[in-house]
């Protein structure tokens, strides 16, 4: 994956949990997360996602990073 699309992916998921931190808890905030991808992301960029989670995820926020990696374990 090139750095910058790498980059653009970290900064979209982390803006989403950003902006739902109201929503509730880590794991509240994860499952709306994990819905939104499901339903507006292309299959490309959950991929993308999974990638980077099983390399490290580091950059990602939290609950972002729980929403992808429930994802990956679904076989997003």
């Amino acid at each position: 994956m090139h750095q910058s699309e790498e980059k653009h992916l970290i900064d979209m998921i982390n803006h989403i949990a950003m902006n739902n931190l109201s929503v509730g808890d880590e794991s509240a905030v994860a499952q709306m997360i994990e819905g939104h991808i499901r339903k507006f992301w292309p299959r490309r960029m959950k991929a993308l996602l999974c990638d980077y989670i099983a390399r490290d995820g580091a950059e990602l926020h939290p609950a972002a990073r729980l929403a992808g990696t429930r994802l990956s374990a679904k076989g997003a």
